[in-house]
């Protein structure tokens, strides 16, 4: 029996995402006619129909948007899972919402913003995805949407003095003190710390910091703590890790978001101290997996990322279908070691809730 096509297929084949599949086979805007020839040509080769009976017994979808960083450059060491996870769904579900997917990076930030902004004054909007720190939107954009009754999901963090439905994310608390412990009961008691803490602004490293310090406090534990408040790749940044690594009492190091663990490794290597510093990063991704199989980290805390796309368009859609999801939803976070990558290295461990 010949294995049933997907819209994933569909759009893995064609080389455009899901959502533009979806908006092609359904006569809707928001693809070019070329492209929706093109789409409509691999649906015809792979031998893919949409069940247009199920979906013409279905009240019309609501559109939602998903903004995120995109799955390249420097973010891709954190955001392919949740696009990840938001695409499983989207193949679960391809018909229950209208999806439109606006990824974001440096290259393309102005056309999105412009096009988010114009999709909020006309109305075009009725649930968004997204993460905390966007910057796309100023506070009337912001405004606008609570007025029309758009239903907002964060995802990672949520944006302060901004009304959501929900926000998935992780125990930051917890991870935090987490790293503190594996830190701390590998070292002596009077080594100093190192800990690329990140964008105070977000409250996705400053909670995680946070956390660290409280299990210092509550522990009594008088090691003292250096921290890097950068958060951008840059070689400047790289520099002042560098040196900090260079300090002669660190005993050991972390770092509380992926971009920090990157820089943290490199800086490892290159310092000579990957040998001699305990080391606990963030975040699973192609490097990450490197340094630690090779011991230059020892520790990475990953914080579920797969899940968090997946729960996040999950609660949108539930929502929409009559269940109102909590304020939060927390999912769970695991300490992966060289001895479990294997569990990791996919980017999808972990989906259930703590």
């Amino acid at each position: 029996m010949n294995q049933k096509i997907t819209i994933r297929d569909v759009a893995e084949k064609a080389g455009v995402s899901i959502s533009s599949v979806h908006l092609a086979l359904n006569g809707k805007k928001g693809v070019g006619e070329e492209t929706r020839q093109h789409i409509q040509e691999v649906a015809d080769q792979l031998g893919y129909r949409p069940n247009v009976l199920a979906s013409s017994l279905k009240r019309k979808p609501r559109t939602i948007v998903i903004a995120l960083p995109s799955e390249h450059g420097s973010n891709r060491y954190f955001y392919p899972p949740i696009w990840k996870g938001i695409h499983d769904f989207m193949e679960q579900q391809p018909d229950a919402a209208n999806y439109i997917e606006l990824p974001y990076s440096d290259d393309n930030e102005l056309d999105v913003k412009s096009e988010l902004k114009e999709r909020i004054a006309n109305r075009q909007i009725e649930g968004l995805l997204t993460v905390g720190h966007i910057d796309l939107l100023d506070d009337d954009d912001w405004q606008r949407m609570e007025r029309n009754g758009v239903a907002v999901t964060f995802i990672n963090s949520e944006r302060r003095g901004t009304k959501y439905l929900t926000c998935v994310e992780p125990y930051y608390d917890v991870i935090g003190r987490t790293m503190a412990e594996l830190m701390t009961s590998r070292t002596t008691s009077y080594g100093s710390f190192f800990l690329c803490a990140g964008n105070p602004k977000y409250l996705s490293h400053s909670m995680v910091v946070r956390g660290f310090d409280a299990y210092l406090e509550e522990n009594h534990l008088q090691n003292l703590v250096y921290k890097d408040f950068s958060w951008t790749m840059d070689e400047i940044n790289y520099i002042h890790i560098l040196r900090e690594l260079m300090r002669p009492d660190i005993a050991a190091c972390g770092a509380v978001f992926s971009q920090g663990t990157i820089l943290l490794g490199r800086a490892l290597e290159e310092s000579g101290k990957k040998d001699k510093l305990y080391a606990v990063g963030s975040d699973i991704s192609k490097e990450t997996i490197e340094r630690l199989n090779a011991g230059v980290i020892n520790n990475v805390i990953q914080k579920n990322p797969y899940a968090q796309g997946l729960m996040g368009l999950r609660s949108l859609v539930d929502y929409f279908n009559g269940t109102t999801p909590p304020e939060k939803i927390y999912v769970g976070a695991d300490v992966v070691f060289k001895s479990n990558l294997a569990m990791y290295e996919h980017g999808t461990s972990g989906v259930m809730l703590m």
